[in-house]
């Protein structure tokens, strides 16, 4: 595991620590004092006798951090169950990823230094078709990396993905090749665009602009 690796899943550690501490800071106190209030009626009446009352004072504080425990847990999976729950009905596809250190050093302008962070996740996970498409937009448009676009935009299209990032990828092609004047490449480009989604505005669209280009020589 590389130290950019180890630093992401620290970030995650600490976010789950910090969540922990605020429900045991929120719930805590109203716990133990439900749990001594309940062992206190009990000893007033007779239930239990008074050294088991101590007892279970000096239990109440691991008994109110468990339960702290078990709220945090329960939460979690709650939240992740219904995430599966709203991915899962109707065949919704999940949301995209986040790209949380990448787009923090795009918004200070640090884009080489996202490029390589998005680079990293890639060689790690090199089935994330998104983050090959946000990196080869970041390569356009602040790095003037036109040929590492390219071919990340094709990696993408040879992956067979869903729809959305085969247009996605598409029209990654489309506007490079408009950019740089590359107008045999685009001539293909829109062609192939315009016969893979016939009927659509998109490719009526690619279509009149496809015949603009030939009727310019």
């Amino acid at each position: 595991m590389t130290e950019k690796e180890e630093d992401r899943l620290t970030d995650v550690d600490s976010a789950e620590q910090a969540y922990f501490v605020k429900v045991l800071f929120w719930m805590g106190p109203a716990v133990f004092i439900i749990l001594v209030g309940i062992q206190s009626f009990l000893a007033s009446h007779g239930v239990i006798p008074g050294w088991l009352l101590v007892i279970l004072f000096v239990l109440d504080v691991p008994l109110t951090y468990w339960a702290a425990k078990l709220v945090h847990a329960g939460t979690g999976n709650l939240a992740e169950g219904f995430v599966a729950t709203l991915t899962a009905s109707g065949n919704l596809p999940p949301p995209p990823p986040a790209y949380v250190r990448q787009d923090v050093l795009v918004t200070q302008g640090k884009y080489a230094e996202a490029a390589e962070y998005f680079r990293d996740h890639i060689r790690v996970h090199p089935e994330d078709l998104e983050a090959r498409l946000r990196l080869a937009a970041l390569l356009e448009k602040h790095l003037g990396g036109d040929a590492e676009a390219e071919q990340l935009y094709l990696e993408v299209r040879r992956s067979k993905p869903d729809q959305r990032r085969e247009m996605a990828a598409a029209n990654g092609l489309i506007d490079l090749y408009t950019r740089t004047g590359r107008k045999d490449r685009l001539k293909v480009e829109l062609a192939r665009f315009a016969d893979r989604y016939p009927g659509s505005q998109h490719a009526i669209e690619a279509k009149r602009r496809l015949d603009e280009l030939k009727a310019d020589g």
